[in-house]
């Protein structure tokens, strides 16, 4: 009895090791999989989505707000970007405009959330462009790195 059930354990492991992904964050694809898995309540998808980016903002916060209390003098210079809560409903439908492009899903959503906000605020798309791209280049490292570890 112990035998089979130390077997069965050790089987459900190694499952479970090789079921893993080597992810970092949320991106496209997990964002648009939220409205497949809302499809027979699409009133939820909001509520998701909208929860999603207030843990982001949220964060963000508390991150700050540490760095505040550690003495350190360059707070908002470090945390002065783009990343700012605004009208939710605005930057949800970005968001989805924005991962309908298949070759753009794999950015992650902070970064999509940026060059969404960037498009919203008329930016150049040049200068948008420069962005997505330093994006892409940074996941791609960012990636093969964890990779080859």
């Amino acid at each position: 009895m112990k035998k089979t059930m130390l077997l069965v354990m050790l089987f459900v492991g190694i499952w479970t090791i090789h079921a893993q992904e080597h992810k970092l964050f949320w991106d496209g694809y997990d964002w648009r999989k939220v409205d497949h898995v809302c499809r027979e309540y699409p009133e939820y998808k909001y509520w998701i989505k909208s929860a999603y980016l207030s843990g982001l903002f949220d964060s963000k916060l508390f991150y700050q707000l540490k760095f505040r209390d550690a003495g350190s003098a360059c707070s908002d210079s470090v945390f002065s970007d783009l990343l700012e809560p605004d009208n939710i409903r605005s930057l949800i439908a970005g968001l989805d405009g924005f991962y309908e492009d298949n070759t753009i899903r794999y950015i992650p959503i902070p970064n999509a959330l940026i060059a969404t906000i960037m498009m919203q605020q008329n930016y150049p798309q040049a200068k948008i462009d420069a962005y997505l791209w330093q994006s892409r280049d940074w996941i791609n490292e960012l990636m093969d790195d964890v990779i080859k570890k």
